[in-house]
């Protein structure tokens, strides 16, 4: 980002990144504004529906003592948490959406309660799309809200959870960093309750208080979990699947056994030494090259090793790596069906670390 969007914010924003992260909102502001005056220029403004929305908390927006204290520098709206915390500062966000043909053009807050999951089921009834019956999306539409401010909301309550703690440093379990929402009410690793209207920053827990109300939410919880716990399972990247072949995997989806892998470019430019599977579905059995890289293909860049080697479907090859190569080619028969495929490069000293982006191309059948 050019340091023309920080440098208003140096002297007031003096934590950490602040001024760079005031400076990305102002950015995003302007590129949102150019993004709304090209689509009126191409005729498209009256009937497209623009959303802007974030992920999580804030992750700069403040100074901290650590992830579950209230702000000490900076803003967030008088919340506690930040970014992967479960009290309200690290996951409420905004969500703006417009839509003049479908007189959806501002000007009213809704208070009701809506998750990331209630945007599917919302946007296919706004569009007149049916969703199957065989799909059964746990999201709800709040469609019926936008439009009428006397509409009732289906959503009465959210289960929020960081399955596995911030970072996944453990495996998950019940309970573990939870927040059941239901009204005013936060309750907080089934064990803490908070009114939220009355204490944004929610400094007095009113569990001793109120136990009907934690029973009641204790008991919303249950049900999430039964549903939920049985599907925490790796999920398998296809390979080999016509309607995206090559695929282009990066090392964000190595399924570690705790904490990150190398999921951004600051990390991986450091070439950090360490590999981890990916979880894949050989969609055909076929011949597949799969060529290793430090990099995306787009960037150019030779890969910084002498030795690579590749296991998968319990084969395993190396070969060296030539000076300047943009990228390392195997090409192996591989059988049909979910496996893991692991990545390595070493440098003169004999350390590895793991091709952070890496294709796989089906190239035909066996022979």
């Amino acid at each position: 980002m050019d340091p023309s969007w920080s440098k208003p914010y140096e002297q007031s924003a003096k934590w950490g990144s602040g001024a760079n992260f005031y400076g990305m909102i102002a950015n995003l502001d302007h590129n949102v504004g150019k993004l709304r005056e090209h689509l009126d220029q191409l005729g498209l403004a009256e009937n497209t529906i623009l959303i802007f929305m974030t992920d999580n908390g804030t992750a700069a927006g403040g100074k901290f003592n650590g992830l579950t204290s209230e702000a000490v520098q900076g803003f967030n709206a008088g919340m506690r948490g930040k970014k992967s915390s479960i009290y309200e500062g690290g996951h409420r966000v905004p969500f703006f959406i417009h839509w003049p043909a479908g007189n959806l053009i501002g000007g009213r807050e809704i208070q009701s309660l809506a998750a990331h999951l209630d945007v599917m089921p919302t946007l296919a009834e706004l569009c007149g799309v049916t969703v199957a019956e065989s799909h059964q999306p746990d999201g709800v539409s709040f469609a019926p809200l936008l439009k009428s401010a006397d509409a009732v909301p289906k959503r009465n309550h959210l289960v929020v959870q960081f399955y596995g703690g911030p970072g996944f440093k453990n495996s998950a379990e019940a309970w573990d960093h939870t927040c059941v929402i239901k009204d005013r009410w936060r309750l907080i690793d089934g064990k803490e309750l908070y009114d939220i209207e009355a204490d944004l920053a929610q400094r007095e827990d009113l569990a001793s208080a109120n136990p009907n109300i934690v029973r009641e939410l204790r008991r919303i919880y249950t049900p999430h979990w039964k549903s939920v716990s049985p599907r925490l399972t790796p999920v398998s990247i296809d390979i080999g699947n016509p309607a995206d072949n090559p695929t282009e995997l990066c090392s964000q989806d190595w399924y570690m056994p705790k904490g990150n892998p190398p999921w951004n470019f600051k990390a991986i430019k450091k070439l950090p030494r360490v590999t981890g599977p990916w979880n894949v579905n050989v969609r055909q059995a076929g011949r597949y090259r799969i060529t290793l890289r430090q990099y995306p293909k787009v960037a150019d860049k030779p890969v910084v090793a002498v030795k690579a080697m590749v296991e998968i479907a319990g084969q395993s090859e190396t070969k060296p790596v030539e000076n300047g190569s943009k990228g390392v080619e195997f090409e192996l028969e591989l059988p049909k069906g979910t496996t893991q495929l692991v990545t390595y490069l070493y440098d003169k000293q004999g350390k590895s670390g793991g091709a952070y982006f890496t294709e796989v191309e089906h190239l035909g059948d066996q022979e």
